[in-house]
């Protein structure tokens, strides 16, 4: 077998540089004199231990066995988990897991395929690794392990959630909306980033649709809308209120104001709005389809559902060639 640096072993000669699944001894507390000269550790022996160190890490969470599992991590260690504000340091995160741990509620991961390189120094280790989960579903890991005083340790982990390309917009736009249940008091924020600019298109019958929504100001975004050639038109306005609601207040012709109250989206890149009080419409979505916006009303089951697809233009249509 030939040493990472360069050097062929004999048998003899590399099971007296061996060392046990964790412990290795690094080239410089080398005791045997033939392993000692240029010799680091070599690389599938090391890469060999390293794996079974992380599995037993994984074993660890696994069994909720807070004192193994946090004694594979480097004292300056850090963690960095599937969302944005977690990058905690050992003992953060081990403030953080304590709970969990002290409940029998440890992580399930296991390991389904590892990549271990071993720097020719023998001193650090990079890694990546498939993960096969109980709760995120796929996964993978990748860090850092440092061998200090002929211990190895784990000085940085980072787990992070793969998206398959394909899936890649819908978990985008789904990331780009508040959390889950708080779209009914969220901010309007995702309306602007959905709607703001001008949109162009026809309705069934080929009449002209158009609207145009400024970008999100201080809790409200203006809008306006035109239709059936220019006859019908529209003051809109989408704004926060007390309480964290956030409302369509449509006004048609200018008349008399009607709110229709944001609902949690069913689908991700959505905008819905419900006022079951009102005669017609009920409900008003916005979704985004293939980079234009498909507007929608409805009204109970015995009233149309109409919809019209929008494109985004640059500039305002000019009517006088309609």
């Amino acid at each position: 077998m030939r040493g990472s640096a360069g050097l062929i072993l004999t048998a003899s000669q590399l099971v007296a540089c061996a060392a046990d699944p964790v412990r290795i001894v690094p080239p410089t507390l080398t005791p045997n004199r033939a392993c000692s000269a240029q010799t680091v550790v070599d690389e599938r022996q090391a890469a060999h231990a390293l794996g079974i160190l992380l599995d037993d890490w994984h074993d660890a969470a696994a069994k909720s066995d807070e004192t193994r599992y946090f004694a594979h991590l480097a004292a300056d260690s850090i963690f960095l988990g599937t969302d944005a504000t977690e990058r905690w340091s050992k003992d953060a995160f081990q403030a953080y897991a304590h709970p969990h741990f002290s409940a029998g509620r440890g992580w399930v991961m296991k390991a389904a395929r590892r990549n271990i390189v071993v720097e020719p120094a023998g001193q650090l280790a990079y890694f990546d690794e498939e993960l096969e989960t109980r709760s995120l579903g796929p996964a993978r890991g990748s860090g850092v392990l440092v061998l200090r005083d002929g211990v190895w340790k784990i000085l940085q982990y980072n787990l992070a959630i793969t998206v398959p390309n394909e899936r890649f917009a819908q978990v985008r736009d789904a990331i780009s909306l508040d959390a889950p249940g708080s779209a009914a008091t969220g901010e309007t924020s995702d309306a602007s980033r959905l709607l703001s600019g001008s949109w162009v298109g026809a309705a069934a019958d080929g009449s002209a649709i158009e609207e145009h929504w400024t970008a999100d100001a201080k809790g409200a975004l203006l809008g306006m809308g035109r239709s059936k050639g220019g006859a019908f038109f529209e003051y809109l306005r989408i704004e926060n209120r007390a309480g964290g609601k956030v409302v369509y207040v449509a006004q048609p012709m200018g008349k008399a104001a009607t709110e229709f109250v944001m609902k949690t989206p069913a689908v991700a890149g959505t905008l819905v709005f419900e006022n079951l009080k009102h005669d017609y419409p009920k409900r008003i979505s916005y979704q985004e389809k293939d980079g234009s916006l498909l507007v929608s009303i409805e009204g109970d089951a015995k009233q149309p559902k109409e919809s019209w697809l929008l494109k985004r233009t640059l500039l305002l249509p000019n009517r006088s060639k309609r």
